[in-house]
């Protein structure tokens, strides 16, 4: 008779246990460091599967061409230029505008073009690299949820949450219709932040405080008005997950994971702080398309935006695809813990924010009105939606058996939801084929920028487009023997003292130098650089100079992410030394019994 292993006794104990309680047994019972696959990774590998599979639709048509398609390859295609170049982190757009260039490098966060010049330089093509950054981004986003809903639940169920999220039709639509690429980049990180804030407030540990900087440092990278959303959205959810008995300490750590995530991506955002004002922005001659106060759904006045109206179906379509949990999470919440409750209360909130409902809090909070449009608060409310459907799907299957016209009912507007989502969101997108899309690439270089990332000085280029050359100075010849993106070089003939022309936009950081002088410049009529030149012939050099605090800056965020690292390995280092030998879960995932040879512990 074999002698039964120390897993099979605790199995077995347990279960006596729960009998004699009354509860159901465990679920799992994992031995932790044998070599056996965690109960985990099947679910996540379904997660995946179904992340992959939401994409075949691109993979086999191609990339679908919503509105903001190729305003993120007017940013990704110098992007990648400039980094093949050796420089990591380029400070003007010189092809924009048709030659004259722009500073938005400076305040548009690097973080997706970053990795679609990764995904474009391994597979040495746009096409391909750019699907495999959308998948990429998909598995992530499913996964992230995935993640968080383990915090409630068991893997299996937890799993259904990262499935909901990746069909959600909000989150579809990104990609499918609006091409909202790096708001979609922003929604594979922002699960992941959710959870780290969850795991601070339960378990307090070092490894959670530095998940927590890394995926705020990327959300701060990635999409500046997520960032905003996701940061309120974040904090109301920590107040709600806090315990009275250890509030402050779980503060000190969850504002240590905050500051690290702001100080390893200072890099970007402390030039955009500096220089927010030297750009044109939503400040000079507003947009009303950009007013947030004419773009909440549900309210009169979008009717007259083509874009808010269809937010509104979209908004029905959500709701719709959320309405099995809408009608059982007040049951759900009687039988859970707090932890579903925080996210049911979120999950109201950021849909209220979509609504003018709202308006007093967006009058209200500093920065808020300029996320532009309130249906981006949707990112959140899908994400919190499909944890709340995974929770409710145990009552649903007890209903199967009774279903009455009711439940019919609603079971039908989920799947009309879905419908929605299949034929209006995928069906419906414009896709480009390869045979499409790569010339389509090359035509959109040196396009005209948004105004709102023209310097203050810029006016109208149509006198500059009249320009015989790069350089003009009156009747003095000028050569110029060299044309860089950040970087022109240019001899000028003997003559009369003056200015000359450069066919660039002014911003403070071009300085004019010949050898170790320097020349004064200025913007022109039209926003245009002059460059005050002596009566001697010189070899002038304007070179576009980031200032010392760039460089501090740099310092900064590079010592913020080894001090992120180094918490990561301090964390995971501490927990291995006192790492259980076997781990049970509970139904709920919120019980979980710790024996090792040297320490014993019970987290509920």
């Amino acid at each position: 008779m074999t002698k039964p292993s120390a897993a099979m006794i605790l199995k077995r104990v347990l279960v006596t246990t729960n009998r004699r309680e009354g509860a159901s047994p465990p679920t799992t019972v994992t031995e932790v460091g044998s070599g056996t696959v965690p109960n985990t990774v099947r679910p996540a590998l379904i997660v995946s599967a179904v992340a992959v599979a939401a994409f075949l639709p691109v993979v086999f048509f191609g990339i679908p061409n919503g509105a903001d398609l190729f305003n993120h390859y007017r940013f990704a295609l110098p992007f990648y230029d400039s980094i093949r170049s050796g420089v990591f982190y380029p400070g003007w757009l010189a092809e924009s505008n048709n030659g004259l260039g722009d500073p938005r490098f400076r305040f548009y966060p690097p973080g997706l073009y970053y990795l679609l010049v990764a995904t474009r330089t391994l597979f040495g093509d746009w096409y391909v690299g750019s699907i495999t950054c959308l998948i990429l981004l998909s598995v992530l986003a499913g996964l992230g949820v995935y993640f968080w809903a383990r915090m409630f639940f068991e893997p299996k169920l937890a799993m259904w949450a990262g499935i909901f999220f990746t069909i959600a039709p909000y989150h579809l639509n990104q990609i499918y219709q609006a091409s909202l690429l790096s708001e979609y980049a922003a929604c594979a990180v922002l699960p992941f932040a959710f959870a780290f804030v969850e795991r601070v407030c339960q378990r307090r540990r070092t490894y959670d405080i530095a998940g927590l900087a890394a995926s705020y440092a990327l959300l701060l990278l990635t999409h500046l008005p997520l960032a905003v959303v996701g940061s309120l959205s974040m904090g109301c959810y920590a107040v709600l997950r806090l315990d009275r008995k250890t509030a402050m300490s779980t503060l000190g750590r969850l504002a240590l994971g905050v500051f690290l995530g702001l100080v390893a991506s200072a890099f970007f955002w402390t030039t955009m702080v500096a220089e927010l004002p030297w750009i044109k922005g939503n400040s000079h001659q507003p947009n009303t398309y950009y007013d947030y106060r004419l773009n909440f759904v549900f309210s009169p006045t979008a009717l007259a935006n083509r874009n808010t109206w269809y937010a509104n179906i979209l908004t029905l379509a959500l709701l719709g695809f959320f309405l099995p949990a809408i009608v059982l999470v007040r049951r759900r919440l009687k039988q859970d813990h707090s932890g579903l409750l925080a996210v049911a209360l979120l999950f109201l909130a950021t849909l209220l924010m979509t609504t003018p409902l709202s308006r007093p809090i967006w009058a209200i909070v500093p920065k808020l009105s300029e996320v532009q449009f309130p249906w981006r608060w949707l990112s959140i409310t899908s994400m919190a939606g499909s944890i709340l459907l995974a929770a409710c799907l145990p009552l649903w299957r007890k209903k199967l058996n009774t279903l009455r016209p009711r439940d019919v009912a609603i079971v039908f507007v989920f799947v009309l939801s879905l419908g929605f989502t299949v034929n209006d969101v995928v069906r419906e997108s414009d896709y480009l084929p390869r045979a499409r899309f790569q010339p389509l690439l090359q035509e959109i270089r040196g396009a005209v920028s948004f105004k709102d990332w023209l310097p203050i000085w810029a006016h109208e280029f149509l006198q500059t487009e009249k320009m015989n050359g790069q350089v003009e100075a009156g009747t003095r010849v000028v050569t110029v023997n060299a044309w860089e993106s950040q970087r022109r070089l240019f001899h000028i003939e003997a003559g009369p003292a003056g200015v000359a022309h450069v066919r660039t936009y002014f911003y403070p950081h071009w300085v004019a130098t010949e050898g170790g002088r320097s020349f004064n410049t200025s913007p022109a009529a039209d926003g245009t650089i002059l460059v005050s030149v002596p009566e001697r012939a010189a070899d002038i050099a304007i070179e576009f100079r980031e200032p010392p605090r760039v460089r501090v800056a740099a310092i900064v965020s590079a010592v913020g992410a080894l001090g992120i690292v180094g918490l990561a390995i301090f964390g995971w280092r501490r927990r291995s030394r006192t790492l259980p030998a076997f781990q049970v879960d509970g139904p709920s995932g919120s019980t979980k019994l710790f024996l090792n040879p040297i320490r014993s512990e019970v987290n509920s």
